[in-house]
């Protein structure tokens, strides 16, 4: 039996649940705009330093001014989704997942147009407006698709499912978007630009064919929107403050954004780092690095159910806490290694850790908007997205800043193939221990989070009578 069908034997829901497919539906949006991201935020900003030869400072600074504009819509867009009302025939959330795909591909495309000849203040102002058009866009698609996620998929046991589905989607279609900067951005073959870009290209062909996918295939009903619609209630200062103040007041809502602001947040740019480290201070070559990144994502393919049923039996805070020792111990390996295969092999506990604690961490985010749902009537899946990142905006694109940092603070060069020693040990710095010490400091607000297996179970059940009506006791069993 395939990998497919272990997954299909081991996910049966009963039929009021849902269906095998309809899981894997409901996992390509969130891998379809994961893969964008890797691109933007992962690729390309390999490209530019070391083929468009754009200073790091610069790249530094365009994020500066892209987490300001991200401040200003993430609150803005979350209240328009929440209070946005579903109309027959066109629908709500699957309607502006569908409106925005197009313009993310447009500005994925139109990053790759920028020549290393212009001068650096053009490709840096150039880069910025294509970066705001696609932020917009990403912002209205990831909102919409986190509100469509929850209320189609209501339950703890279906929400860890479709994140396992989703980890398969989006390390295949990654591994493409992965393997290009791996072959060609590694070693001296950053030259072939022409090449880079073509290659490219067929990446976002790619990830259009899963967004298509998503977006065409899905479907939304009325029924779905029956219970806790903010769109009955009208938008004014007063009733948008008690539904903020409903949020503050919560103390999963606070330890939970400080465990996301801390325990896992350089794996944000976990790629960008593994590019550089690989290159810089390892001198791997191109398959050398392509190796290195696939085998531990093979052995978390192998492991990924494993992981799903982990969290299903010991509840999501307890799989976070036991993710968290094979990740530390894998980057402390990281910081001592000297060749490709001692990479690989710190690599591997690393991934395993990481998805773990990704995996768990699915249903217990969902978990805290379910708690305010049945505190207050009212579902705020946007809201809850406005307030985490109108706190989070003063430390928003940290961790990318910090990385070039300590890149630019140590002497990098972009234009150099080989580097300083100072250089390759800021990098080395930069790619293990600054995750090790995030880590360490998210532990003390996730040990605070006051969510045990019991009270996930007793949330997801209302959940799941609020989106079906009275719940099955067997639903989501194996």
């Amino acid at each position: 039996m395939g990998v497919l069908g272990k997954l299909k034997s081991q996910y049966r829901f009963s039929p009021e649940g849902l269906s095998f497919k309809e899981k894997f539906l409901l996992a390509l949006p969130a891998p379809a705009a994961s893969l964008s991201s890797v691109l933007i935020h992962n690729v390309y900003i390999k490209l530019y330093t070391d083929v468009i030869h754009l200073d790091p400072m610069y790249v530094g600074l365009i994020y500066f001014w892209f987490n300001i504009w991200n401040t200003i819509n993430d609150p803005i867009f979350g209240i328009f989704i929440d209070k946005m009302k579903y109309r027959p025939g066109r629908g709500k959330f699957l309607y502006l997942m569908r409106v925005t795909v197009p313009f993310i591909l447009l500005c994925l495309v139109a990053m790759l147009l920028s020549s290393p000849d212009w001068p650096q203040k053009t490709i840096f102002f150039v880069l910025l407006l294509e970066l705001f058009l696609f932020d917009t866009a990403f912002t209205l698609f990831g909102i919409s698709n986190n509100c469509y996620f929850l209320i189609a998929a209501p339950t703890k046991e279906e929400r860890v499912d479709v994140n396992v589905l989703r980890g398969y989607v989006a390390n295949f279609v990654s591994f493409f978007a992965t393997l290009v900067p791996s072959f060609l951005l590694v070693g001296n073959q950053t030259s072939n630009r022409p090449q880079i870009v073509a290659i490219l290209m067929g990446v976002i062909a790619l990830n259009a064919v899963v967004y298509l996918v998503a977006v065409t295939k899905l479907r939304e009903t009325p029924e779905m929107y029956e219970k806790g619609n903010g769109a009955l209630q009208s938008i004014n200062l007063q009733t948008l403050w008690q539904d903020v103040r409903s949020i503050l007041r919560m103390r999963a809502f606070w330890t939970w954004f400080f465990y996301g602001l801390t325990a896992l947040a350089p794996s944000g740019i976990y790629f960008t780092a593994f590019l550089y480290y690989m290159d810089h201070v390892i001198r791997a070559d191109g398959l050398q690095t392509t190796v290195a990144d696939t085998v531990p994502m093979l052995v978390v393919f192998a492991v990924y159910p494993i992981l799903g049923s982990l969290v299903k039996r010991f509840g999501g805070k307890h799989a976070i806490f036991s993710g968290m020792l094979p990740y530390i111990a894998g980057y402390a390996l990281l910081f001592f290694a000297r060749t490709w295969w001692q990479a690989l092999l710190a690599y591997t506990p690393i991934m395993v850790g990481k998805y773990l604690a990704e995996t768990a961490a699915a249903p217990l985010g969902a978990a805290i908007i379910d708690e305010n749902e049945m505190l207050t009537g009212t579902r705020k899946t946007g809201l809850f997205g406005a307030v985490s990142a109108i706190l989070a905006a003063p430390v928003s694109g940290l961790q990318l800043m910090i990385f070039m940092g300590i890149l630019k603070a140590t002497g990098y060069d972009e234009q150099a193939s080989v580097q300083a020693t100072g250089a390759v040990q800021g990098i080395r710095a930069a790619t293990a221990l600054i995750p090790i010490a995030f880590c360490l400091v998210g532990m003390l607000p996730l040990k605070l989070f006051p969510y045990d297996r019991e009270k996930e179970q007793q949330l997801s059940l209302f959940s799941l009578k609020r989106r079906r009506g009275e719940p099955d006791p067997q639903s989501g069993s194996q």
